[in-house]
């Protein structure tokens, strides 16, 4: 009897493994409810005009987590235009922002600028929102290809492919932007039947490591009817990682009113 015991026990434990692993929705809502947070990094490349001119930009941050959602962002361009790097940290009701040039209307003493208003805190991955459970289930059902990929994030993932649309998205995301800040609605309302083409590398722990969009958008300089491509890739690492986000010292911080006007 102990013998047929044994040899039975490895033919079953596998399945049972199988059985109680989360899938990539009960995976996300875990992180979302737990105490840690992710690390993100990016790069965005648009692609617009006859010329096919381009620019490219990249971006990381920290996101903390708790309560089902994201609580706390902390989020840098290591180098922007003319203002050079830059830094945001963001709360529900409040937000920092500094620049690696600051704006001569600072105070003495004072490099961050407070702005108390409500902030909607999320994953993000072009178009996607990959915070929110409803969207990432929408996103996964549209899948046209499964197959294995590399390894991310020390996990090896599967990689799973297909495309939606901005109106499927925007049905789920009412904030959704196309462009810099217009929605689809109005005079971008034919942009809601554009193609979001995605891809999603989870790993075995069916959380996302890596992330790319294309997508078109309208043409960042506003001329006429012209879109832009943008395909973004996205890369997240740290899943449950401790993650302690703080504003910066009361002391360098300057509020909006306490900028110094042009006439003093």
């Amino acid at each position: 009897m102990a013998l047929v015991l044994a040899a039975s026990v490895p033919a079953v434990v596998p399945h049972a493994e199988a059985a109680i692993r989360p899938g990539p929705i009960t995976a996300l809502k875990q992180q979302l409810n737990g105490h840690g947070g992710v690390r993100y990094s990016s790069v965005v490349r648009t692609v617009w005009g006859p010329k096919k001119e381009h620019v490219t930009s990249r971006s990381r941050a920290v996101h903390k987590f708790g309560g089902g959602k994201v609580v706390a962002t902390d989020f840098s361009l290591p180098k922007a235009s003319y203002s050079g790097a830059s830094r945001s940290i963001a709360f529900p009701d409040r937000s920092y922002s500094w620049e690696q040039k600051p704006l001569d209307r600072l105070p003495a003493g004072k490099s961050w600028i407070l702005d108390t208003k409500k902030n909607d805190l999320y994953l993000w991955c072009g178009k996607i929102r990959l915070s929110n459970p409803t969207t990432l289930r929408h996103v996964l059902a549209t899948t046209a290809v499964k197959r294995p990929a590399g390894v991310y994030d020390g996990t090896r993932t599967t990689l799973y492919e297909g495309s939606t649309t901005i109106g499927q998205l925007y049905k789920l995301d009412p904030n959704l932007w196309v462009g810099m800040f217009e929605k689809p609605t109005g005079k971008y309302a034919s942009y809601r039947k554009l193609p979001v083409k995605w891809r999603l590398w989870l790993g075995s722990d069916q959380l996302v490591r890596r992330c790319q969009t294309r997508y078109d958008e309208p043409d960042p300089l506003g001329q006429g009817d012209d879109r832009s491509l943008t395909i973004d890739d996205a890369r997240f690492s740290g899943w449950g990682d401790a993650v302690d986000i703080k504003p910066p010292p009361a002391e360098k911080v300057a509020t909006r009113d306490e900028l110094v006007s042009d006439d003093d």
